[in-house]
């Protein structure tokens, strides 16, 4: 069995966040070029596309030349803020969070440290914005030429 804490909307989010951060911004790109373009299903491109709008990452231009456009920065937006908006917390056991309590925990010896393991996770991925993103692709591109 796999732990998956990325997701693939997740990862389709970033991906289209890195492809329209690095467009021309002067008109809005369509779902349709960008499922295109990175090989994303429409419709599942709508739904990251409506999650994104919502959490304030693109903003949304209606009619026949309609599409999206980033709303703020690449530099403004994190790895972590995408991940928490399409998937919330990150939990490595779920013995430690939610309704269902875990047995042990007055004396489970690994619930402090799971905890510590997420709050690390979390923060390295607050540290990885799209900029970043944006420059390590622009790196490896280089390095191959």
């Amino acid at each position: 069995m796999i732990m998956k804490i990325f997701r693939k909307d997740s990862s389709y989010a970033v991906r289209t966040l890195v492809y329209i951060a690095r467009q021309n911004q002067i008109h809005p790109i369509s779902s349709t070029h960008v499922s295109e373009v990175l090989g994303i299903p429409k419709n599942f491109l709508r739904r990251i596309f409506s999650v994104l709008i919502r959490l304030g990452f693109l903003h949304a231009t209606e009619g026949a030349r309609g599409g999206v456009r980033l709303a703020k920065s690449p530099a403004q937006i994190n790895v972590w803020e995408i991940i928490h908006g399409l998937q919330g917390d990150i939990k490595l056991c779920s013995s430690f969070h939610g309704k269902e309590k875990c047995k042990d925990q007055g004396v489970c010896v690994i619930m402090k440290r799971i905890i510590e393991i997420e709050k690390i996770i979390i923060s390295e991925l607050q540290k990885i914005t799209i900029q970043d993103l944006i420059e390590d692709e622009n790196a490896q591109t280089k390095a191959r030429s």
